[in-house]
């Protein structure tokens, strides 16, 4: 077993322990397989919620730029993502724009739900458990912002939107960014246990895993003691005269 945290806390070295890691899978497991179970309603509740929160924060880009997200009958985790440039309104106010489907479960719960089963299946007490959720959900959340963001930003950069106009160099920064934070789903999931890690481990935790690690390490290091076979006694002669 691995040293206790200082305020009384569970192992600080459990996770490293095959018992422990076995542990800790199996509860991650049950967790993240519960979240992702198809529960009656929860694609509508969580695009609802998602298109709630991205229209008070991306109502408008700049000046020009109109975005609008509506929900997709029949289809309860994606949203309708439409956006119109209005400097470009046409005769009779016609405003060119674009119309693409968000799918808020590739975007977004993937992320919150990965995450919340990891610091569920923490070894943690249920106080610390409960700061971390707070403090995970909200920082989970700022990478689903950010993405959302690079992408209507990439969007807007390029035909027949183009209301941000950039250099052929910056196009393809922009271009390689999208495609690797915004359209890779795996990037989502390392934030995510980056984001674990500093909820739920605390120095005394680090220092409690280094200790556990290097008391194992040094008693593999001691030799075994093995039964030793004394020296054959040699028998006793006497001087010469």
């Amino acid at each position: 077993m691995g040293h206790k945290s200082s305020k009384g806390g569970k192992p600080s070295g459990m996770l490293v322990t095959p018992r422990g890691i076995a542990r800790f899978l199996a509860l991650f497991l049950l967790a993240y397989g519960a979240s992702m179970a198809p529960w009656p309603g929860l694609g509508s509740i969580y695009a609802a919620a998602y298109r709630t929160g991205a229209s008070l924060l991306f109502r408008s880009f700049g000046s020009q730029g109109i975005v609008r997200f509506e929900p997709l009958p029949g289809r309860p985790w994606e949203i309708n993502v439409a956006l119109y440039n209005r400097a470009r309104a046409g005769r009779g106010g016609i405003v060119p724009g674009i119309q693409t489907c968000h799918d808020t479960r590739d975007e977004g719960y993937l992320y919150v739900a990965f995450l919340t089963a990891l610091i569920l299946a923490h070894p943690l007490p249920w106080r610390r458990k409960g700061r971390a959720l707070l403090w995970g959900m909200a920082l989970i959340h700022v990478l689903i912002v950010l993405k959302l963001g690079l992408r209507l930003f990439h969007a807007f950069s390029r035909e027949p939107l183009a209301l941000v106009t950039l250099s052929p160099f910056a196009g393809r920064v922009l271009s390689a960014a999208h495609q690797v934070f915004a359209v890779n789903i795996t990037f989502g999931f390392v934030v995510a246990i980056v984001i674990w890690l500093l909820v739920c481990f605390r120095r005394e935790d680090w220092l409690g895993v280094m200790r556990l690690q290097k008391g194992s390490t040094e008693a593999k290091a001691i030799p075994r003691l093995g039964r030793t076979t004394p020296a054959p006694r040699q028998s006793e002669t006497s001087a010469p005269p």
